[in-house]
């Protein structure tokens, strides 16, 4: 436990927020090296991508801590980015990769999070043990969501937002994405996980595939490249679609799909 680092996303902001020194504090007092920075809201430049491959670099952090209040963990906004955050976070560290979220006044329900950050444990800070806490948990084997897909996100003012997603084991008989209605694909490529690709060969490639699924219409792009556990599917998406939705072609047996919430 001693000399883990902790990185610490604090969330609050304005005049009348809770300030960082006290939480800061704490962890340093029960043996951890504390580092972190405010959260920019910023999802038009994509701030969120900074954070993501901080947290990908294992001389940086240990462990992710989350600080904020109920509003905060509320805010559509944050929790797109935050989500998007995790996605990169787990896909470069591993499903294990600690992430833990210290409420700063009403605990939300860990279960009503969007889909990748459910399951996170939330502590409070009225307890007085709650650093300790942390402290402790690097005595505990971590573990995170698991599932047969890598899911990953890039973004950058210059080339966008783009998702990522691909095999775990295995390998796919083609692969379709799609988005909710608040957003938009643009483009699709298909190459090596973790590089998105200056160009590709889509085979059979379609756009614009209507589906509606509990509810929830989703417009997707599909291509019939088979992907392998070194490969992935890149997807341009304009906007901030609350929900996601990849799985196999519609024309093969794999066909059954993932539907993540992002906000």
């Amino acid at each position: 436990m001693a000399g883990k680092k902790v990185w610490v996303t604090w969330l609050p902001a304005g005049k009348e927020a809770p300030q960082p020194e006290g939480a800061l504090k704490a962890l340093t007092t029960v043996g951890l090296q504390v580092s972190g920075s405010l959260w920019i809201d910023d999802l038009e430049k994509m701030a969120w991508y900074d954070l993501g491959t901080t947290l990908q670099d294992p001389t940086q952090a240990d462990l992710w801590l989350i600080a904020g209040r109920g509003e905060d963990f509320r805010s559509a906004r944050y929790r797109y980015g935050l989500s998007l955050v995790t996605a990169m976070a787990r896909d470069g560290r591993g499903t294990g990769f600690p992430i833990l979220c210290l409420s700063l006044d009403t605990v939300p329900d860990a279960e009503a999070m969007p889909t990748l950050m459910r399951g996170l444990r939330f502590l409070s800070s009225a307890d007085a043990g709650w650093a300790a806490k942390i402290a402790a948990s690097f005595l505990k084997k971590g573990e995170g969501p698991t599932g047969d897909f890598r899911f990953s996100a890039t973004g950058h003012p210059y080339i966008g937002q783009w998702f990522e997603v691909g095999p775990r084991e295995g390998e796919w008989q083609g692969v379709m994405f799609g988005v909710s209605g608040e957003g938009k694909i643009s483009h699709h490529l298909v190459g090596p996980k973790g590089q998105l690709p200056e160009k590709s060969v889509l085979e059979y490639a379609t756009q614009g595939i209507t589906a509606e699924v509990s509810g929830v219409e989703y417009t997707a792009w599909s291509v019939q490249n088979k992907l392998g556990q070194n490969d992935s599917y890149y997807i341009k998406v304009e906007g901030y679609p609350s929900k996601v939705m990849f799985g196999g072609h519609p024309g093969t047996d794999q066909a059954e799909v993932t539907i993540l919430s992002l906000s």
